[in-house]
C-alpha cells in the first residue's frame, strides 16, 4: 500500500484550533464570539469537576455572559441513558450548544447530546442505523483535558449500549466540534496511569491512520508528526507530569490525530478494543495500547514499508532501511514502549480469559472500519489473531 500523488481525496476538518497554555481562559470570548448565549457545560463528576481549569472555564464563561448548566454526571464511556439525560437537560433549558470539558468520555457524550437533541431522537436509533438525523448536531465546543481520544477534533463519538455491552461509534460532520480549545495546562494533573492509556490510544490513532486503505497525503504528515511527537514526549509526561513541553506535545498530537483518523478511519486494533472495553470494563487506552502490537504484527506482510516509516517516525530504524526489518523494529518499538509505561503485555493479564474469544469475537468482526485495515484478513485470522493476543504470543499473531 503506498498513497500516490495521482489519488483522489479530500481532507475536510472544520474545527478551530486554539492551542496553547492559559488559553482556557478565552473560552468565554470564543462561545459568545460564535453568537451563542446558553450552553449545557458538560465534565465528569469527580476529578474533572472539582480541577482548577474548570473553574478557570466557568469563569471566562461567566465574563463573556454565557450561561450555563452544569451536567457533571458523565462516568468512563458514557451509556446511552446518561447520553439521553444530557440531551433532556439541553431540550428542558432551551440551550443553545454544548461545551464539554474533560476527557474522551465528557467530549463524546456531549456530541451524542447534542446530535439527541438537536433532532428529539435517541441516540441509539443513529447507532443502530433505525433513524437518521434531520438535523445537525448543536455545536460543540470541546476543551480537553487529556491527550488521547482526538475527540476535541474529530467527526466521531463513541456510545455504550449497556444492554448489549457494545461500544458503538456514529460519526457525523457536525460531530466536528466549532473550535478545540487545546491547553496543556489542563493536562499537568493528569496522573501517570491515564497519561499512559489516553498517550497509547493517540499512538494508536496516528497509527492506524497512517495505515488506512484511505490514508492520503495530509493525513500522513499529520500522522507521521504525531507519532514522532509521541514517541519522544509520552516517556517524558509520564515520568513528570509536571514537564509542560511534553505535555505540550501530548496535547497538540491528541488534537490532530483526532482530525486525520476522521478523514481515514481506523482499523482492528480498535475493533478489539472496543468489545474489550464494553465486555469487561478495560479502559479504552489500555485495550488499544495492549492489542496494538498484536495486529502490527499480523499486519507486517502486508504494510511493511508504511510499518518502517512508523518505525522510522518513532526513531527505532533509519528511513531506508528494508521494509521488513523496519516492520518488525516497530513491532519491537511498541512492545518496549507499552513495558515503560506499564501497560499489561497480553489480554489476559487484563483479564481476559481463552474462553472469552467466542464473546469478543462476533462484535469484532461486525466493527465498522474493518474494511480499512490494509490486509483484509478473514473471520478465521481474526480469529486467531485475538486468540494470540488474549494468549501474549506474538508469534503467533503473525499469522
Amino acid at each position: 500500500m503506498s498513497t500516490n500523488n495521482s489519488d483522489p481525496f479530500s481532507f475536510f476538518c472544520p474545527t478551530k484550533l486554539v492551542f496553547g497554555p492559559g488559553t482556557t481562559k478565552g473560552a468565554g470570548d470564543i462561545v459568545a464570539g460564535m453568537g451563542i448565549k446558553s450552553v449545557l457545560l458538560v465534565s465528569g463528576s469527580g476529578a474533572t469537576r472539582r480541577s482548577p481549569g474548570f473553574a478557570v472555564l466557568m469563569a471566562a464563561l461567566d465574563r463573556a455572559g454565557v450561561a450555563y448548566t452544569i451536567f457533571d454526571k458523565v462516568t468512563p464511556d458514557p451509556v446511552a441513558e446518561l447520553v439521553a439525560e444530557a440531551a433532556e437537560a439541553i431540550r428542558a433549558g432551551g440551550l443553545e450548544a454544548v461545551v464539554a470539558y474533560g476527557g474522551g468520555s465528557p467530549i463524546d457524550c456531549g456530541k451524542s447530546a447534542a446530535l439527541a437533541a438537536a433532532n428529539g431522537v435517541g441516540i441509539l436509533e443513529f447507532l443502530y442505523k433505525r433513524a437518521a438525523p434531520n438535523e445537525p448536531a448543536l455545536p460543540i465546543i470541546a476543551v480537553p483535558t487529556t491527550a488521547g481520544t482526538g475527540s476535541e477534533m474529530s467527526s466521531a463519538a463513541v456510545t455504550t449500549d449497556r444492554a448489549n455491552d457494545r461500544k458503538l461509534g456514529y460519526s457525523i460532520e457536525s460531530f466536528f466540534p466549532r473550535a478545540a480549545i487545546v491547553d496543556p495546562e489542563n493536562h499537568l494533573s493528569m496522573p501517570p496511569r491515564v497519561t499512559a492509556a489516553t498517550g497509547m490510544d493517540a499512538l494508536t490513532h496516528a497509527v492506524e491512520s497512517y495505515l488506512s486503505l484511505a490514508a492520503n497525503h495530509v493525513s500522513d504528515a499529520v500522522n507521521l508528526k504525531c507519532v514522532s511527537l509521541i514517541g519522544a514526549a509520552l516517556p517524558k509526561a509520564y515520568a513528570d507530569g509536571g514537564d509542560l513541553e511534553a505535555r505540550s506535545a501530548m496535547a497538540i498530537a491528541g488534537a490532530t490525530a483526532g482530525a486525520a483518523f476522521s478523514q481515514t478511519g481506523l482499523g482492528m486494533v480498535h475493533g478489539f478494543a472496543h468489545p474489550v472495553g464494553a465486555r469487561f470494563g478495560v479502559a479504552h487506552g489500555d485495550a488499544n495500547a495492549t492489542i496494538l502490537p498484536y495486529v502490527m504484527a499480523a499486519l507486517a506482510r502486508t504494510a511493511a514499508p508504511r510499518m518502517r516509516d512508523l518505525a522510522a517516525a518513532l526513531g527505532a530504524c533509519r528511513p531506508d532501511a528494508p521494509a521488513e526489518a523496519g516492520a518488525a523494529a516497530f513491532v519491537e518499538a511498541i512492545v518496549e514502549l507499552k513495558s515503560k509505561l506499564g501497560i499489561a503485555e497480553s489480554l489476559s493479564d487484563a483479564g481476559i480469559r481463552p474462553e472469552d474469544a467466542k464473546e469478543l469475537l462476533p462484535d469484532a468482526l461486525g466493527y465498522r472500519m474493518r474494511a480499512r485495515s490494509p490486509r483484509a484478513m478473514t473471520d478465521d485470522e481474526l480469529g486467531r489473531l485475538l486468540d494470540a493476543a488474549i494468549a501474549g504470543d506474538l508469534k503467533a499473531a503473525a499469522l
